[in-house]
């Protein structure tokens, strides 16, 4: 675990988790949905469309994620207002996400339904493994959500949901090289009958990558491969069954900060190391959705599991590593009703109960030593939700959970919002008020390297409380779309980790008093012609802790253009992403200078992507990253790619 001398805690990677989304991709009819209106599974516990919903939401489309070809979704991420990433060097290498100046661990990853925040990782998600390959969308929601999803959503949800089959067959693969021995192969297949269909995604991503370390040459390269699967059974017209899994093994070489006591010139910075990282992750969900009396009554159940595995090798070929399970039931009870001669609402009920149990083992490379430990957490949580909708215009939720939890004191939270299109006018009105927690990992609160990090068994939760208003105007028929919002949180009992520079130890304490974040959103969206679109974000953030410093890797500013253009009626494709990231703080642990931290310089990264189909089945696409060659990091010490090009061929077959 990196220790942090700026008494702010670095934590590695970034969270999420899962409440009954219904994830198989299929649209969903509802009553009062606006022409062009997108359903969400994420916003509520039952899918609405994102209009009648008060928080701040955003959506990759699959359109989006094959016009950018962006291997990784962490880069696909870069284009999300609020959302900053922070990669250790290249493709394939430690990724954590921040969003809305809040640390990696408040944000909660879905996929396909399952919590991918991984135990052993201090409740961080590492997005270096997470591929696009066969993602269908991702959904992005800001601000406190712990009443629907529990710890770690103080930030707010990432969903990403893969692609479900259909009826009949259809297929697809790729093949891809470039720059730096970068090569991607991915293959998807799909298909069924009427009422039993599947399909299955497989990819395959490797780099010899670039030297990471500002001195030597060695190269350190990555590779990734995932299999995910999907499935759907209608038993009847009533009851449907459908289940999830997925398999990622990575590998990684990577290099090292050089913390060797006494001093010497290299003493803070990363240098070349053979060190290497193995992980391991599993995710998979089966449920059971019965609808009765034509959807008035819903019923749904499911059972998930996760289990990730990490594996460290250093130069020595010591072998030390942790592992991480969570295993989770779920039952929702949801009732829809209308009053028509009552302000002419529409009422959406919900009730629902979890059990969650995690499992943690950390191992170190000596037997029997006191890293050498297994720990064990379990939680029952009751939630509720209500939402109406009056007139097909105002549109109001409430949501509250109660988390009555092994380790830690039981911890209620709720969120508010509403939402109101103004008739006549293409304006919306929307807000959301919250309060969220985020529990404490195992290895804030056991330790486990007893020369290095000194775990706190008397850690409270971090808790949160927040809200965001804006709103949305349409223009020209509804071709363009403008968005500000304004967010504020509060942050109470901030973790952080304290250095000793006697004994060399960290250790990890509650703040006392407040930390503030608080910003401004502003999205674009302007559909110009049938052929052009321009897409465009930017972002204002300050996060602070409660004696005012400036928190670590949170840039203030944030922006993103997007320029898609399509020609030849549809058969060739051109576009042009690009993303600025502001100028931002960072730790450093120089010996030589008086510093704690550093500025890391902002940068402007400039991808230039372009496809055109052949024939029916047959694509030819091709991408430059990095066209500026910009000479920057975004983590400090840690060298990034410059100007790569990449070029492929894609093939589909069936209907």
């Amino acid at each position: 675990m990196p220790i942090n001398r700026t008494s702010r805690r670095n934590r590695t990677f970034v969270s999420a988790v899962a409440l009954f989304a219904v994830a198989t991709g299929h649209a969903v009819a509802a009553d009062g949905v606006l022409p062009g209106d997108t359903i969400v599974v994420t916003g509520a516990m039952t899918p609405a469309p994102a209009s009648e919903l008060g928080y701040s939401l955003s959506v990759l489309t699959e359109q989006d994620i094959v016009q950018r070809q962006n291997p990784v979704v962490s880069d696909l991420l870069r284009s999300v207002p609020s959302v900053s990433v922070s990669r250790s060097g290249g493709p394939g290498q430690l990724t954590q996400i921040r969003m809305r100046g809040a640390e990696g661990n408040h944000t909660l990853v879905l996929i396909d339904g399952v919590e991918a925040n991984e135990l052993n990782f201090n409740g961080e998600f590492d997005y270096a493994s997470l591929l696009a390959v066969g993602v269908e969308r991702i959904e992005v929601l800001r601000g406190a959500q712990s009443a629907l999803y529990g710890s770690d959503a103080l930030g707010g949800v990432i969903n990403i949901i893969t692609k479900g089959g259909k009826p009949g067959f259809q297929a697809e693969g790729s093949v891809e090289g470039g720059s730096f021995g970068q090569r991607q192969v991915t293959a998807l297949m799909s298909g069924g009958v009427e009422r039993f269909y599947g399909a299955v995604s497989a990819g395959y991503f490797g780099t010899d990558g670039i030297n990471l370390s500002r001195m030597g040459t060695e190269k350190d390269g990555s590779r990734v491969f995932t299999v995910s699967g999907k499935a759907t059974a209608l038993l009847s017209d009533s009851f449907r069954l459908d289940g999830t899994a997925r398999l990622v093994d990575s590998h990684s070489e990577t290099d090292r900060q050089d913390f060797d006591f006494p001093s010497t010139p290299t003493n803070g910075l990363i240098i070349d190391s053979s060190d290497e990282q193995d992980n391991r992750q599993f995710y998979g969900r089966l449920g059971g959705e019965l609808s009765l009396f034509e959807g008035t009554w819903i019923h749904k159940a499911a059972v998930l599991y996760a289990d990730t595995e990490r594996e460290y090798i250093n130069d020595s070929s010591d072998l030390t590593g942790n592992s991480g399970s969570r295993l989770k039931f779920e039952y929702q009870n949801t009732v829809n009703f209308q009053t028509p001669s009552f302000l002419d609402a529409d009422h959406h009920v919900t009730v629902a109960f979890e059990r969650e149990e995690q499992d943690f083992q950390n191992y170190g490379a000596v037997p029997d030593a006191l890293e050498n430990q297994k720990r064990s957490d379990s939680q029952n949580s009751f939630i509720g939700e209500y939402r109406v909708g009056f007139a097909e215009q105002v549109f109001l939720s409430a949501g509250v959970r109660h988390d009555d939890n092994e380790l830690f004191a039981d911890a209620t939270t709720y969120r508010l919002a509403a939402s109101w299109r103004i008739p006549g006018s293409g304006t919306r009105l929307h807000g959301s008020h919250g309060t969220a927690i985020t529990n404490p990992g195992f290895f804030e609160l056991f330790g486990y390297f007893p020369d290095f990090f000194v775990g706190n068994p008397g850690l409270s939760p971090e808790r949160s409380s927040s809200f965001d208003v804006g709103v949305e105007q349409k223009f020209w028929g509804d071709r363009i779309t403008v968005d500000v919002t304004y967010f504020d949180a509060n942050l109470h009992d901030e973790i952080v980790t304290v250095f000793d520079s006697n004994t060399f130890l960290t250790s990890v304490e509650n703040l006392v008093g407040k930390s503030r974040r608080k910003g401004l959103e502003l999205m674009l969206s302007a559909n110009l012609t049938d052929e052009l679109s321009i897409g465009g974000s930017y972002t204002y953030t300050s996060s602070r802790q409660p004696a005012g410093g400036r928190e670590v890797r949170r840039p203030k500013h944030l922006g993103n253009i997007n320029v898609n253009y399509a020609f030849a009626s549809g058969r060739g494709n051109v576009n042009l992403d690009l993303s600025y990231n502001g100028k931002q703080l960072d730790n450093e642990f120089v010996d030589t200078t008086p510093e704690f931290m550093v500025t890391l310089d902002d940068y402007l990264l400039v991808t230039l992507a372009a496809s055109y189909r052949l024939t029916e089945a047959v694509e030819i696409y091709g991408r430059v990253e990095n066209m500026i060659d910009q000479d920057y990091e975004e983590v400090f010490s840690y060298r990034s790619p410059g100007i790569g090009a990449f070029a492929g061929l894609r093939v589909k077959l069936g209907e």
